[in-house]
């Protein structure tokens, strides 16, 4: 995949070139030629300098944006991952919801057996008649 700075620098012809043309300085001798052809020179030089410069910036804004790019992935990839993991919780808790009112629907259950166990021992107390004298037969007929 090709960055936007790697189809802009394919596109693009240099921006920065040569402003003066070595070659014809040799044509002329006049001293002012002579300082023009060192200006001339002395620019192209820092046309050149100037555009690596600009090259070495392109390649570092053409990796960030490469690792822009990686970053976004990952960041897309760790939501989807974080909403599955959410959903998987959700789902648990849902479970455990579940769990912990059939437990307490089996705990009520077992406290009201408890306490109607405790109500029936406590009539055949009152009864005066105690659970080892009477027969299983007897217990039934009362009950």
């Amino acid at each position: 995949m090709m960055s936007q700075w790697e189809e802009q620098a394919k596109t693009e012809p240099r921006v920065i070139v040569d402003t003066y043309s070595e070659e014809l300085s040799s044509v002329t001798s006049s001293p002012g030629m002579v300082l023009v052809h060192k200006f001339g020179v002395r620019q192209n030089a820092y046309n050149r300098s100037v555009e690596e410069r600009v090259l070495a910036v392109q390649t570092v804004c053409r990796r960030f944006q490469r690792e822009i790019s990686q970053l976004q992935d990952e960041n897309v990839r760790l939501r989807a991952q974080l909403k599955t993991e959410q959903e998987r919780t959700r789902q648990l808790f849902e479970r455990m919801a579940h769990d912990m009112k059939v437990m307490k629907n089996e705990i009520n259950k077992l406290r009201l057996a408890t306490q109607l166990n405790s109500n029936a021992v406590e009539r055949l107390a009152k009864g005066g008649v105690t659970v080892q004298e009477t027969e299983p037969e007897k217990l039934l007929e009362d009950i």
